[in-house]
């Protein structure tokens, strides 16, 4: 049995039927990846006191010079739960997060 091409081009797509289309799956897989990562990052940051990839100047216990850029985790790996301290790197300096002296959180464009 044989279609006529013109009948595809009759088909009526409403606009509003549009947004009944389910998502994407692997979209929305994506969204609640980036989601989970945000709350894990908050947890370490909340306990070990420190911000993650924001640009800081900071001072570290038994170093006289301040290091300014951006703080992040020196592995991808997260802490365990019951881990009392968290290796991090500021260019190329890596420490824990107890050699810190003091952090301060700079605007973007400075």
């Amino acid at each position: 049995m044989e279609q006529d091409s013109k009948d595809q081009l009759d088909f009526n797509f409403a606009a509003d039927d549009l947004l009944e289309f389910p998502r994407d799956l692997g979209e929305e897989g994506w969204f609640q990846f980036n989601a989970a990562k945000k709350a894990a990052f908050q947890r370490v940051e909340k306990k070990f006191g420190i911000v993650l990839n924001k640009r800081v100047r900071l001072r570290l216990r038994g170093w006289d010079e301040e290091f300014t850029g951006r703080l992040v985790l020196d592995s991808l790996e997260l802490p365990t739960p019951c881990a009392e301290s968290i290796k991090l790197r500021l260019g190329k300096v890596t420490f824990e997060n107890t050699d810190i002296e003091s952090i301060q959180v700079l605007e973007c464009g400075l």
